[in-house]
């Protein structure tokens, strides 16, 4: 019987020659547990997508009835007051070339609904573009448009608002109002930034330009239309100006939060559909990993019993 020694070349040679061979790998099961773990969460955020699109579509129901009561509150009272007056338009007279203006961006306190609050933002970018921006101050409606505000236009904003309680109602406009009405009193027009509710699937941005306090009421002296007696103009007037200021903003916010809903919707929608799609992709992944584990399983019991024969 002979007997062969390798020398330690040729130990090490063979060594090395095996990092050459193609070595067989198995790692199937932790390819399928990583597989089932990702399967899981995304599994979990598409069950979390379409209960916040439930949710988000019976709030957009809520909030399209309160839109349908208060969409005509006090509005065109006061507008058919400036529109059917000849002579009060004659004396309104016009704003001047470089106004100062109060910017009202209403956005929402929460995420999650699309390109609402960004829209909003990169509008209100636009329209300072075109204007001198240190003839302007913003006063935000919202978490995420102060936030967004915060960070462009730190040196003009000078109120944010946020933490507002929903479904929005009219005395909370009000107090939103009365703050509004103090940080316009020295601006020359104040321009709302609102998204208006057109469908489930459309929305479009409004500008909406309110007098302030002391244009208004001198624009108001001049009524001739409307002769009042009882209260005389010194007191009526103040108060139709916070009705002119509060009915609008009223409207605006309705709209805003309509479209916030619908928008939020539309979106979960989507992520519930992407999820899907990244599911149904992560299962033929796993079925693949699974068959081809099964496979080389029932191949080595093959080899191992035709060796036994």
């Amino acid at each position: 019987m002979q007997r062969f020694c390798a020398s330690p070349m040729q130990m090490r040679m063979a060594t090395n020659t095996q990092f050459l061979i193609p070595q067989p790998q198995r790692n199937f099961g932790a390819s399928e547990k990583q597989l089932r773990i990702r399967m899981k969460s995304v599994n979990n955020i598409r069950k979390i997508t379409k209960a916040m699109k439930m949710i988000s579509s019976m709030k957009m129901k809520g909030e399209m009835r309160r839109l349908a009561n208060g969409r005509n509150f006090g509005i065109h009272s006061l507008d058919m007051m400036f529109k059917t007056d000849t002579h009060l338009q004659k004396k309104m007279g016009d704003v001047r070339a470089n106004p100062k203006e109060l910017l009202v961006p209403i956005t929402s306190d929460k995420g999650l609904c699309g390109g609402i609050n960004s829209g909003i933002v990169r509008d209100v970018r636009d329209y300072l573009l075109q204007r001198d921006r240190s003839r302007c101050d913003i006063f935000s409606i919202g978490e995420k448009g102060a936030a967004a505000m915060g960070r462009n236009f730190r040196d003009i904003l000078r109120t944010g608002i946020s933490g507002i309680s929903t479904p929005y109602n009219y005395p909370t406009a009000m107090a939103i109002s009365e703050h509004i009405i103090a940080a316009g009193e020295s601006a020359d027009k104040i321009t709302v930034f609102y998204n208006e509710y057109k469908s489930a699937i459309a929305t479009i941005i409004r500008h909406m330009e309110l007098m302030p306090r002391q244009r208004f009421l001198d624009t108001m002296k001049f009524g001739r239309l409307y002769d009042m007696k009882l209260p005389d103009k010194n007191t009526a007037n103040p108060a139709l100006y916070e009705l002119y200021i509060t009915s609008n903003l009223w409207v605006a916010l309705l709209n805003n939060s309509c479209s916030e809903m619908s928008a939020r919707m539309n979106a979960m929608e989507n992520a519930s559909k992407n999820a899907s799609e990244i599911l149904d992709k992560l299962t033929t992944q796993y079925n693949k990993a699974r068959q081809a584990r099964i496979t080389i399983e029932l191949v080595e019991i093959i080899s191992g019993a035709s060796a036994l024969e």
